[in-house]
């Protein structure tokens, strides 16, 4: 599939290569948020051709587009004056624009039936953006002003579209275009502020919040404890690391002292005082945890990545290289750092169980993607579903297996099963670490690895995730035990897999 190459285009930039070709799509009508329109007003004495004649974005604006960023990247080499230079960036701006918005209306579904590459919108934004900014200082006018907005808005960034604005309306105090692109900005920065408690949709002040994150948990510091040899870390974030080691996690040295370290008040009241809303939202999370359900309660949006069945504790790398999914990491590591795994069927259709999964690292590579590690956190039912700039977002809702009463015969019965499991576990492990050993193939070490920590088997709902991660299992399996509410039926299930009493059950035993 032919794609907007990201070399070609940002070498476009200096040098005025040509871009490669964006994968058309079928028009689609655009997702209301995070959509600016790039007005089509007419400017006296604007040159005709240019990409605001196109008012639909379609197949023929796609070509359109790559063909003006072409002309203009050729022109710029050959002009004399500012005014020219103004001109031709203001050109491609606006084709770079029309491209990132272009992307952003792609359907979900027909991403996931043929993977797109290439630019991603955040990417041609900010190149859209830098040719605005150029053709400003050049010469400035409200044309370039009013795509140094669009591009803004196209990034989320609504104050410094809101400047932009009013700087083109300074020199054009009539021009419909701005009036239009300063009506939507404040607009959105009304919704902005309705939704500032949305993990999703509030950035972090990430210059200033880094330096005061845990390196466990890599969220905000909250009720620090600060260990003798100086390094610091959330208090259940230290009790956490203590269950498996007296070493420090930063400098691993041996630390003699008790579990329990007494909050750090003077941070504290730092961080309190220099992020509060930081603060409060991360107050907010861990009372949630400590209640058993998920931030913001199930009225709280998920983004979510179609691939494949995953579980709770499973873990998991990812190369990221789709254009609306670099989107999407870009917004979750700007929030809670969490989306939703979902598989569709054969017509398209979402999966109705998912599950919530938590980026443990993110590493963004040169050319634009990213190399993450995930965990599976949690189960939810997609009580609603949407799409937003090429990606599906759901409404959760969370829930978890259906325990016996205390001290019944079912509660006897389901730790007698666990047991049993436990054992037959321990047995597969051992085959599986004797067929590993001197083996060059690295699978049966990675899907041990996958599976994560054991947890304890007095703990039916994790412990059967644990041995469900550590078998292999065919897709319709793995979804059956993700969508089951009871751990007793799950472990009778992963019993007969490893005794082998299942069609298609583990081989190896």
């Amino acid at each position: 599939m032919s794609s907007v190459s990201p070399d070609s285009t940002a070498r476009a930039m200096s040098t005025g290569e040509t871009t490669g070709r964006v994968s058309p799509a079928p028009e689609v009508a655009a997702c209301p948020t995070a959509t600016v329109e790039i007005s089509s007003t007419r400017r006296k004495g604007s040159p005709s051709g240019d990409v605001e004649d196109l008012e639909d974005l379609s197949e023929d604006t796609v070509v359109q587009c790559e063909r003006l960023i072409d002309q203009s990247s050729k022109a710029l080499k050959k002009c004399d004056s500012a005014e020219e230079q103004s001109t031709y960036l203001c050109k491609r701006s606006r084709a770079f624009a029309r491209l990132s918005k272009y992307l952003r209306g792609i359907p979900a579904a027909q991403s996931e039936r043929q993977q797109l590459s290439g630019l991603d919108p955040f990417h041609l934004a900010h190149l859209a953006l830098n040719d605005a900014c150029k053709a400003a200082e050049f010469a400035p006018s409200a044309r370039a002003y009013e795509l140094q907005g669009a591009a803004h808005l196209l990034l989320e960034a609504y104050r410094a579209a809101e400047s932009a604005f009013l700087a083109g309306l300074g020199i054009e105090p009539t021009d419909q275009a701005l009036i239009d692109g300063l009506k939507f900005t404040h607009k959105a920065i009304s919704e902005a502020d309705k939704a500032e408690g949305n993990p999703h949709k509030r950035p972090r002040v990430a210059e200033r919040v880094d330096e005061f994150e845990c390196i466990l948990c890599l969220k905000l510091l909250y009720q620090p404890v600060t260990t003798p040899c100086g390094h610091t870390f959330c208090r259940d974030c230290f009790l956490r690391a203590g269950d498996h080691s007296n070493k420090c996690p930063m400098c691993r040295t041996v630390l003699h002292v008790g579990r329990k370290l007494p909050i750090t008040i003077t941070l504290q009241n730092i961080i309190e005082k220099s992020f509060p809303e930081e603060y409060a939202l991360r107050k907010a999370e861990v009372a949630a945890q400590e209640q058993g359900h998920q931030p913001g309660g199930p009225e709280t949006p998920l983004p979510l990545f179609v691939m494949s069945c995953m579980m709770p504790g499973e873990k998991m790398e990812l190369n990221i290289f789709e254009p609306r999914y670099r989107l999407l990491v870009r917004r979750c590591m700007e929030g809670n750092r969490r989306f939703g795994m979902a598989t569709v069927n054969q017509r398209s259709q979402l999966s109705a169980v998912a599950c919530q999964c938590e980026i443990l690292e993110c590493l963004p590579l040169p050319d634009g993607r990213f190399y993450l590690e995930i965990e599976g956190k949690q189960r939810f039912k997609v009580v609603e579903c949407w799409e937003q700039d090429g990606y599906r977002v759901a409404r959760p809702e969370y829930f978890t297996d259906s325990l016996p009463p205390t001290a019944s015969e079912a509660q006897v019965s389901l730790h007698a099963l666990c047991q049993s499991v436990d054992q037959l576990a321990n047995v597969w492990l051992d085959k599986v670490r004797a067929i590993a050993v001197g083996n060059s193939h690295s699978r049966f070490a990675e899907l041990v690895a996958r599976a994560g920590d054991r947890p304890s088997s007095s703990d039916a709902e994790k412990f059967s995730f644990w041995v469900a991660n550590l078998i292999p299992l065919n897709p319709s399996d793995k979804y059956r035990l993700l969508s089951m509410t009871s751990s007793a039926d799950r472990l009778k299930f992963e019993h007969d897999m490893l005794r082998g009493g299942v069609p298609g059950g583990c081989c190896i035993m």
